[in-house]
């Protein structure tokens, strides 16, 4: 067979990335790159601001937007592509992957698009189209064609015609001995921990932080994990937990496909896909279940499609067709905004004939769920406390109810068991600042207090006392306001001033924090007259642009300004990083 190959190209490969997902799909694009025969580097594009010019080799970038703007790693490359000259990048050959979430649809592979633009303008020419992989539809598909993509256009311009050669074995070494010991995982699921760079943490304490036997306690519940030896993180960074999913779950798919979850199987891919579990060792079906695959996101279209391929009954052929064929905004409607996942189509349309071995394919790799690190990194470097929602409501399709599988199985964890993980840096925006001089206002609801209460550990544990306003949203002081004695014994001591609204008891008609903010306006304005920052954290729905909404309303009492004025003004300290959102759609 005759194939191509590159004969040592070099290859750059750059991302920009903050919770890790790009760098690991230019990692991956570095390994296949070698296989491929080029000489491959990786590396953040910030290592490149005002390198570009003199990359070896063509350019592969992958990035993503945090709330619109760069991540961490890429704000200064970003920033220096302002300054490119017409035909300065004149030779440059590049591709570009977009990662993003079309949920947020104001800011949408805003920075991808804007690396591509900038690029084109200066003269580089592009492999390919820039990809476009959505998080919340077919990421993985989109990948791995943009990848397959990406190789044949690589090697058909850089390789060379190859004769295919059987491999024969390697000439026995003289004077070694029969055996060799190599260092391997010790269990089925060291692939999975190798893909997602976890390691065990071994839980310490868990228990309940809300009386769930008040008719308003809704479960959140703490976590302290103890840290690897060499594994450290900073105040309001991020722990990704790598969950399981619940048996209810995986007897679903047993009771469907007719399965016996205690039978052991080894699960081999016939050929190399991204999206390929990390399985090459005998497991039970159950196992295989539980540890390794996504049961519960949304189907995409590309999965209803083979869904309706396999079925041949047309009373139940005919609408899986249409689904599938309907266009973008109607099927986000019916199976996406619904929440449909491939297990609940495959129960309703019982005719579908798909056969296990394809659900599987059809699956996503389970992946670690984000949570904000609670605690505080300068008292307890070596622990890491999480508070962890659990999120249970009536599922959006009608039909029964919606379990979140990560914080359904920190449920389960008791201290003594051992939960993988691994620590993210959160984004630098997020940090408060290291002069106590500068005032500052945290915003936050639930478990969006999370960060917040590592920040105010921080300062009562290293007695720095100034201006911390933080407005916390809960449903009852006798309830929810979660640990409650550290705030007032912080609050005691001059590291800060707790402003907690209760949405079943309200003090002074504050019900929301937007409400207490603006009955507050007054106090808050000074902050901003100050130079202070704003922190937001928690759900990105409702609150995060009620608080919005609610600082806005202030500048215009406070100024006379026009609403335009002061969605500018608001533009303007966002910009600034004076105006800092970490949150989630929930």
């Amino acid at each position: 067979a005759v194939t191509r190959r590159a004969s040592g190209t070099a290859l750059t490969l750059l991302h920009g990335s903050n919770l890790g997902t790009c760098a690991g799909i230019a990692r991956d694009l570095g390994t296949e790159g070698e296989e491929h025969g080029f000489a491959p580097s990786v590396a953040p594009l910030d290592t490149y601001t005002e390198k570009l010019a003199h990359a070896e080799g063509p350019v592969v970038i992958v990035a993503a937007s945090y709330n619109g703007r760069p991540t961490d790693d890429a704000a200064e490359f970003v920033a220096s592509l302002e300054n490119l000259a017409p035909g300065s990048l004149t030779g440059l050959r590049y591709a570009v992957l977009g990662v993003g979430d079309r949920n947020w649809a104001a800011t949408y592979q805003r920075i991808p698009t804007l690396i591509d633009e900038r690029l084109t303008a200066a003269g580089a020419v592009p492999l390919l189209e820039r990809g476009s992989a959505d998080a919340s539809g077919d990421f993985g598909g989109v990948v791995d064609q943009w990848t397959e993509d990406l190789w044949k256009v690589l090697l058909d311009e850089y390789g060379v015609a190859i004769a295919g050669e059987a491999a024969g074995p390697a000439p026995e070494a003289e004077g070694e001995g029969l055996y060799e010991l190599e260092d391997t995982s010790e269990s089925v699921l060291g692939g999975l921990a190798e893909r997602h760079g976890v390691r065990p943490m071994e839980v310490l304490e868990a228990y309940e932080l809300v009386d769930t036997d008040h008719e308003l306690g809704r479960s959140k519940r703490f976590l302290r994990l103890r840290l690897p030896e060499g594994v450290t993180y900073r105040t309001a960074d991020h722990l990704a937990v790598l969950p399981r999913n619940p048996e209810a779950l995986v007897q679903r798919v047993a009771d469907r496909f007719g399965l016996d979850l205690n039978r052991t199987v080894r699960l081999r891919a016939r050929r190399r896909s991204r999206g390929a579990l990390p399985v090459d060792r005998p497991l039970t079906l159950r196992r295989l279940l539980t540890d390794f695959v996504e049961l519960q996101d949304a189907a995409t279209q590309e999965q209803v499609a083979v869904l309706a391929e396999h079925t041949s009954c047309p009373p139940e052929k005919q609408p899986l067709t249409a689904v599938a064929t309907a266009d973008p905004e109607t099927f986000r409607e019916q199976v996406t905004a619904a929440g449909l996942s491939v297990l609940d189509l495959l129960e309703r349309y019982r005719a579908c004939e798909l056969p296990f071995e394809r659900f599987l394919e059809l699956l996503p790799v389970l992946r670690p769920r984000h949570y904000s690190i609670s605690s505080s990194a300068a008292a307890r470097p070596w622990e890491a406390d999480l508070m962890v929602s659990l999120l249970a409501a009536p599922h959006r399709s009608g039909e029964g109810t919606f379990r979140g599988i990560a914080s359904h199985f920190l449920q389960t964890v008791n201290a003594g068991d051992v939960i993988q993980a691994r620590v993210l840096p959160c984004s630098e925006s997020f940090r408060l600042p290291e002069d106590t001089a500068v005032p500052v206002i945290l915003v936050s609801a639930g478990t969006g207090l999370a960060p917040f209460r590592g920040a105010v550990l921080d300062r009562h544990h290293t007695g720095s006392t100034g201006t911390l306003l933080c407005y916390f949203g809960c449903d009852h002081p006798d309830v929810d306001f979660l640990h409650r004695e550290e705030f007032e014994a912080a609050e005691a001591a001059g590291a800060v001033s707790m402003r907690p609204t209760f949405m079943h008891a309200p003090e002074n008609g504050a019900r929301f924090v937007q409400e207490r903010i603006a009955r507050e306006s007054e106090e808050v304005w000074a902050v901003l007259e100050a130079g202070g920052r704003v922190y937001v954290c928690g759900d990105g729905r409702r609150m995060a642009p009620a608080v919005r909404e609610a600082f806005m309303a202030i500048y215009r009492e406070r100024t006379g300004a026009s609403d335009e004025q002061a969605v500018a003004w608001l533009a303007a300290l966002v910009g600034s990083g004076r105006y800092v959102e970490d949150v989630w759609a929930g």
